[in-house]
């Protein structure tokens, strides 16, 4: 095997996501190494109480397709207790990255589930506190041994109620009861730092129990997924492979013609407007997915029905970027993401083309592709049954992350009325504000290091609980970078995790938001990082450039502020800075307001 025959079957999976192109794939995966894969390993074990060897495929598919090789420890049939209280169980030698707890109720609590009737509403009670209890142990034996994040179920709602029809006229029935449990689930989110609840109960309510659980393996083998439920529920868990380990989409580019509506403008017009559909790309926008549109047709037309059409549930306020011209549309996608300066893995293309959409996949195979032939009323579901854009925060910034576009639509259009870029940078009125992380910061630091690829030094991805730990270390500095101009508030795009040790300051992360890049911001943050050091007493800097296919711009990033090379391979560089040398002056276009708690941090 070798990767060729990798990508040919992950380019099968892309485009028929089926149980069997999931088997191809993780078969390839199981007879190459890391380094053939070209892939970085991701260690996952799952832990379970039932029987679920067939999930496994789709789990390594789904890994595969967020660009890491999987590496799977799949612990005993109910043998959770062993793994997850002994401190040198092989779950811990495994040194996993991600943990999924899956635990089946039949097993855990069986009397709740067939013998219902039978129980008091004492009985009923204090089962679910026995339950939830039980899973508030595991949790809590594996964060006292690991950091890994760890995803864990609800359970599904039974299809036939002990009581029948009587159950949703009982006091204390069933339903009910499954629904209380679920809900002191998801509050042990609240209880553990990077903890989180797939929702398998939603998700066999969408697929119908039915269809999704298989009673007949359940008896035989403990088997309960059906083979209708093994990929979506494998697919539920890429969604948070991908939110955890910044794989997430940030751009949905929409065809207009029989997309957002019915009809081919330019001809027939007009037949009807989309409006369930565009009301759902409305709400991605609410939570900052960037919106771009790539039709073939004339522009002004387009642009008209945005204005002037009053079914429209979309406008022109709405769409950070457009190409509305007769060119391929493989152009015109490299030409969003250019302007958008984002890069083409983070667009998910929507068409109702075939053809166009093979030749996206063909052409673009960094791109998601979403085919909307056919009946309008599925396009929802199309949509969202991917995932693409699911987040597990949502920052201010995020909220206001299509208006930041337009805004910096208005600052290139000022570019061209300025003679250099100095006098246009100039003209900005730049403010960058430099303060350390705390409650309401490090949600979207977190962030940042889970999505930024281009302008990140080293791209370690850091959960909102390992932030919280760098933060309470006394020899450790999370700053944050704030930025606003004359145009508008552009928010917190950079983040720096410094580390002091003896009369070292190294730089554990150094990274900057694409919509920053360009202005001169990231000398003068780290400038201000080289004098907050010699402030401690600091003798020298260290940092770090780990090369990734994302971020070859800053290769030269340290070398151009003075530092020194004192190692290189094909992996990165490493960096030193003296103190006894000189510091450069920052950009002089760009104030800077060091926030007090920085100035007493620095002493």
């Amino acid at each position: 095997m070798n990767k060729e025959q990798l990508d040919a079957a992950m380019k099968i999976l892309t485009q028929d996501p089926s149980y069997s192109a999931y088997t191809k794939v993780a078969n390839v995966l199981d007879k190459l190494t890391s380094k053939d894969s070209g892939f970085n390993t991701l260690n996952l074990a799952v832990l379970r109480n039932f029987t679920l060897e067939p999930l496994v495929p789709v789990f390594k598919g789904e890994i595969s397709l967020s660009g890491f090789n999987p590496q799977v420890y799949l612990g005993g049939y109910d043998t959770i207790a062993q793994d997850v209280f002994d401190a040198n169980s092989e779950l811990y030698r495994f040194k996993p990255e991600l943990i999924f707890l899956f635990q089946w109720l039949e097993t855990l609590g069986p009397d709740l589930v067939t013998r219902f009737s039978s129980l008091s509403e004492s009985d009923i009670n204090e089962e679910i506190e026995r339950i939830v209890l039980g899973v508030r142990q595991f949790i809590s034996a594996i964060r006292n041994n690991t950091k890994a994040p760890i995803v864990f179920n609800n359970f599904v709602l039974p299809a036939f109620p002990t009581l029948g029809i009587l159950d949703a006229q009982s006091g204390a029935h069933q339903m009910q009861a499954f629904i209380k449990l679920n809900l002191q689930l998801s509050e042990l989110t609240k209880e553990f730092p990077d903890v989180y609840l797939i929702d398998v109960m939603g998700l066999m309510a969408r697929l119908g129990s039915l269809q999704g659980i298989d009673e007949r393996y359940w008896q035989l083998g403990r088997a309960p997924i059906g083979r209708n439920a093994l990929v979506p529920l494998g697919r539920e868990f890429g969604k948070f492979v991908r939110a955890l380990f910044g794989r997430v989409r940030k751009c949905l580019v929409l065809d207009c013609d029989n997309v957002l509506w019915s009809g081919i403008l330019g001809e027939e017009g007009i037949k009807s407007v989309n409006q369930v559909f565009q009301t759902e790309v409305l709400n991605l926008h609410d939570r900052g997915v960037i919106l771009a549109l790539c039709s073939k047709n004339n522009e002004q037309d387009v642009l008209d029905v945005l204005k002037d059409k009053p079914e429209m549930v979309l406008r022109e306020k709405h769409i950070a970027a457009w190409q509305i011209n007769w060119d391929d549309k493989v152009t015109n996608l490299k030409r969003i993401a250019k302007e958008l300066n984002i890069g083409l893995d983070s667009l998910v293309f929507v068409d109702d083309s075939p053809f166009e959409c093979d030749l996206v996949r063909e052409r673009l195979p960094e791109v998601a592709v979403v085919c909307m032939s056919g009946d309008p009323s599925l396009f929802n579901s199309k949509l969202q049954e991917q995932g693409y854009f699911d987040t597990l925060t949502i920052s201010d910034e995020d909220k206001r992350r299509n208006q930041m576009y337009r805004e910096e639509s208005e600052r290139k259009n000022m570019i061209a009325s300025m003679d250099t870029m100095e006098e246009y940078l100039s003209s900005l009125n730049m403010i960058a504000e430099i303060g350390l992380a705390d409650d309401a910061t490090i949600p979207r630091i977190a962030q940042l290091t889970q999505k930024t690829n281009q302008f990140n030094l080293t791209t370690n991805r850091y959960t909102e609980a390992d932030i919280q730990n760098f933060v309470t270390d006394s020899k450790t500095q999370v700053l944050y970078l704030k930025l606003v101009d004359h145009v508008s508030d552009i928010g917190l795009v950079g983040t720096a995790i410094i580390q002091y040790n003896d009369n070292q300051a190294i730089i554990d992360t150094l990274l900057l938001s694409c919509r920053a890049l360009g202005r001169g911001v990231e000398d003068a943050f780290m400038i201000n990082i080289i004098r907050m050091a010699e402030s401690r007493g600091c003798e020298y800097i260290l940092g770090q450039f780990k090369a990734t296919a994302k971020n070859a711009q800053v290769s030269k990033f340290y070398e151009r502020l003075g530092f020194v090379q004192i190692k290189e391979s094909e992996q990165g560089s490493d960096w030193r800075f003296s103190l006894e040398n000189d510091i450069k002056a920052g950009p002089q276009w760009i104030k800077i307001n060091i926030k007090q708690e920085v100035e007493y941090a620095s002493q």
